[in-house]
């Protein structure tokens, strides 16, 4: 990794201790010569005026992003990360902190292991998705789901051009490896091993025996189309934006062409990880 000038802090400002802990970031930061960046809302959020940039700012010429919290300050973290085509490492302070790297009381070892060079940097994929004329990444999923309780959704899915199934159901979840311990587990969908390629389908709640999840290859083309006119499904990447789909609207999905580069500790291992965070019997 190239020696780190400018590093963006992205933190969960709900979270009890982030004050603190993000000044206590900002101040390891700074004794190792490096300049912390923070984002304008988070900046204020924190009561640190006059600290904060606008996105733009923020990542032009950044070297790297650290997450603060949990799973979900890592998803927004990474995306940010993505943008400036710099890696992103996490620091948990949240429950299962599945994608971070280290819990909050390794600091500052830990980080003084990632400013010198002393981990692990893997390259995760990421999913692209059209809408329009408007596109937008995720790290985890993109899901198709439904925002009414009473009906289902229903959607044809076309693989590389040729119509493969029409869903009916709660939707349909689009998984990344690294996402495939998320929402699409929950959804009974398998765990893959985060450094492969493939897109993952899992239906939700399927109202068909086609229920199973489906393993793509990573240059599959996918298409989706809404066909219910009673539900309009909402689209969502990682659980962030949201974008409502019309009867007759459409969306196309693939692997982005560039890749996330997620920061780890030497120690780092996915298995050892899924059996402490999943909580595996003895």
């Amino acid at each position: 990794m190239r020696p780190l000038k400018a590093v963006g802090l992205v933190p969960n400002v709900a979270k009890p201790g982030a004050s603190e802990a993000t000044r206590t970031l900002l101040r390891i930061l700074q004794e190792q010569g490096v300049s912390p960046r923070l984002l304008l809302s988070d900046a204020e959020a924190l009561d640190m005026e006059g600290e904060g940039l606008g996105e733009q700012d923020f990542i032009r010429g950044l070297d790297l992003v650290i997450s603060l919290g949990g799973d979900g300050t890592m998803l927004r973290a990474a995306m940010l990360a993505f943008r400036a085509d710099v890696p992103v490492v996490g620091v948990n302070m949240g429950k299962k902190g599945f994608l971070t790297a280290m819990d909050l009381e390794d600091l500052p070892d830990g980080l003084t292991a990632v400013l010198e060079g002393r981990c692990l940097q893997q390259e995760r994929m990421v999913l692209e998705c059209e809408v329009g004329e408007k596109v937008f990444y995720a790290f985890n999923e993109v899901v198709a789901g439904k925002r009414e309780l009473q009906h289902m959704v229903q959607l044809e899915v076309f693989i590389n051009g040729r119509f493969f199934h029409a869903y009916s159901g709660d939707g349909v979840i689009f998984s990344t490896p690294t996402g495939s311990t998320a929402y699409s587990l929950s959804a009974g969908g398998p765990i893959v091993e985060p450094s492969l390629e493939c897109i993952i389908l899992t239906p939700i709640c399927s109202h068909s025996l086609m229920d199973r999840s489906v393993i793509l290859h990573p240059e599959t083309r996918l298409e989706v189309r809404v066909l219910r006119e009673k539900v309009m499904p909402s689209l969502s990447f990682d659980g962030r934006e949201e974008v409502t789909l019309p009867e007759g609207g459409s969306f196309r999905l693939g692997k982005a062409d560039r890749k996330l580069r997620i920061i780890k500790l030497p120690d780092y291992s996915f298995y050892e990880l899924l059996r402490e965070k999943f909580d595996f019997p003895a």
